[in-house]
């Protein structure tokens, strides 16, 4: 009798086990799902914002930007519908805010440049005093795309997405504040017009950069664990 109640104590320790493990594999996998397509919608808005801006020669194609969070949360939703419900646990929420922070903060910056920007354009007649007073708040953004990036890594426990977060965002940083890809470009011989418009697409390759590595890659190694 005693060792039929030890046998039932054990088997049920081992389905709780069980249980809490392929709930982990769950919460893992839905953590995944949402970085694999906030990443490939990411990537996707680089590649068509500046296409946008080469075909129409203007930089209000990246105006798109605003609306990415809802084309990410329209997804989202759209792909939860379709598949098994997990809940959200702790690790998935902090990922899920501390990328909800970094938007924030992106668009915020981004849209005090717009604003400044235009106002400066609209009040000063001399090219030369709008080149010396404009911002450019990128090499600001890209610091913060890869602190978040460095924060994921933390939270997953992932040591390669930590340093590249880190040193991506102080390389990709440092060659926009120096206009690195200008410089590269005009060493190539890239056309003039080209080099001229480079501002419209050199950042979406950093933004695409950080997408793939940041977001996409952690996202689908979480989708593919066992």
């Amino acid at each position: 009798m005693e060792e039929n109640i030890n046998m039932t104590a054990e088997r049920s320790l081992e389905i709780i086990t069980e249980q809490i493990a392929q709930s982990r594999r769950a919460v893992s996998k839905r953590t995944g799902q949402s970085l694999y397509i906030s990443g490939l919608c990411t990537m996707g808005m680089a590649v068509v914002v500046p296409i946008i801006n080469l075909l129409l020669k203007t930089t209000l194609g990246h105006l798109l930007w605003f609306a990415l969070p809802f084309i990410i949360l329209f997804v989202l939703r759209t792909t939860d519908k379709d598949q098994e419900h997990a809940p959200i646990n702790f690790v998935g929420n902090l990922v899920g805010k501390t990328w909800v922070t970094f938007g924030i903060f992106g668009l915020g910056f981004f849209t005090l440049s717009i604003v400044w920007n235009s106002i400066l354009i609209h009040s000063v007649t001399d090219p030369m005093a709008f080149v010396a007073h404009r911002v450019n708040f990128s090499p600001i953004i890209f610091l913060l795309m890869g602190m978040a990036v460095a924060m994921t890594g933390h939270i997953l426990k992932s040591k390669w997405l930590v340093w590249f977060g880190i040193i991506a965002s102080m390389v990709i940083a440092i060659g926009s504040y120096a206009g690195v890809g200008e410089m590269i470009l005009a060493r190539c011989g890239a056309p003039l017009q080209m080099v001229a418009w480079s501002n419209s697409f050199l950042p979406c390759v950093s933004v695409f950069v950080f997408a793939l590595f940041g977001l996409l890659l952690p996202g689908w190694m979480l989708k593919k664990q066992k």
